[in-house]
């Protein structure tokens, strides 16, 4: 019962981390941003992320799990009232977004580590799908909701609601409706340091691929609203489309326990990959509305299961009492890579267009889940 009342808040709060995404891009393209500013703000989300991610998983390792979650759930709220407040100001933007990713890593690193806590060796896995089902959904409702307010109301009121939507489950926090573990004590012979984390042999694949995984992830957030909008797409079409991806992150959560039961993780994780790899090279060759959503929904299918397993395969080799600050290091990495897509293939795009940018990406995908399948027949060959 508790799992399910932590993932239902946990939408309520992704629902504006989600809607804020799309806002932030189409605002910023009203405002006429050029796309080296574009790229400025959006990466100025992952800028203290990347930066603290560690440190914020660390400080719900020792200090508990409520406080980083409700500070990061009302921090978030402010940083989305900042650009109601100072109307039409591209600086106000790079503001806000900085505070915005700073509230949003704490409490992100803190649930994930709040859902390990509350689970089992053996539930882990179903946990987390419940989990990662959750932020699937605030992936649908949090783009439709954005683009329909949009178009129906203005870009400040869409802030205000985003807003509000991320403070209510701070409020619920607030008053201890759902009762916390006890954090675990970590070994006490155990080093504090980051880097040795960082380069364990158990946890460096994980993070790879994390990294890997996240940089398709970032590039259609970032990419995919600049590219409906130069179609001249609505705000509304475009959340749609970016919702149908969304939509397919559901149903690929609600088959993947049922996958794993019968592929490894590495065949799953190669498979998927492989899908979204094929779905961004068709992005740039079709701009019809109908056909962009179909691929939309197969690059969901394909993407849709690779972060919860990311996600327990790195809770699952953490050491005693530091899972939390494991779980900031595959955040960090993330960010990492969300901080730089936007401003590096802000600048390729310009210069060369949108084929460049997704079919690179197209590329590292399918490298990377054909090292998963040749990793899979290489162990395979060794067992014989």
């Amino acid at each position: 019962m508790i799992l399910y009342i932590v993932v239902l808040l946990s939408i309520i709060y992704q629902t504006s981390v989600r809607g804020n995404t799309i806002l932030v891009t189409l605002y910023a393209m009203n405002l006429h941003a050029d796309s080296t500013y574009l790229g400025l703000i959006v990466s100025s989300s992952s800028l203290f992320p990347m930066l603290f991610a560690a440190y914020a998983g660390r400080l719900s390792d020792r200090i508990g799990l409520r406080l980083p979650i409700i500070l990061g759930m009302f921090g978030t709220g402010v940083a989305l009232f900042l650009p109601y407040l100072f109307k039409n100001q591209l600086f106000v933007l790079l503001i806000s977004q900085s505070l915005f990713g700073l509230s949003q890593i704490f409490t992100i690193v803190t649930l994930q580590n709040l859902i390990g806590a509350l689970s089992t060796e053996e539930t882990r896995s179903k946990y987390f799908a419940a989990y990662t089902l959750g932020v699937s959904i605030s992936n649908f409702l949090g783009p439709l909701i954005t683009g329909f307010s949009i178009d129906h109301f203005q870009y400040s009121v869409t802030y205000v609601l985003l807003g509000i939507i991320s403070i209510i489950p701070g409020i619920f926090f607030c008053h201890k409706v759902i009762p916390f573990p006890t954090t675990i004590k970590k070994e006490i012979n155990q080093k504090n340091s980051f880097v040795e984390l960082l380069l364990k042999r158990s946890l460096r694949k994980t993070f790879i691929t994390s990294g890997i995984i996240l940089t398709g992830v970032g590039l259609y957030e970032f990419y995919f609203p600049i590219y409906g909008k130069t179609l001249g797409l609505s705000a509304s079409t475009i959340g749609v489309i970016v919702s149908c991806n969304a939509i397919a992150y559901i149903l690929s959560r609600l088959l993947m326990q049922w996958m794993l039961r019968k592929f490894k993780e590495e065949t799953v994780l190669g498979g998927c990959l492989t899908i979204s790899a094929v779905a961004f090279f068709f992005i740039p060759i079709f701009d019809h509305a109908v056909i962009l959503m179909v691929i939309s929904f197969v690059m969901g299918l394909g993407m849709g299961c690779c972060q919860p397993l990311s996600i327990v395969m790195a809770y699952n080799r953490s050491p005693q009492g530091r899972t939390g600050e494991v779980l900031g290091i595959r955040l960090t990495v993330n960010k990492t890579v969300q901080f730089l897509v936007p401003i590096l293939f802000g600048s390729v795009g310009s210069l060369l267009g949108f084929f460049p940018v997704f079919w690179s990406n197209a590329v590292l995908l399918l490298v990377s889940g054909y090292s998963l399948y040749e990793k899979k027949t290489n162990s395979a060959t060794t067992h014989l």
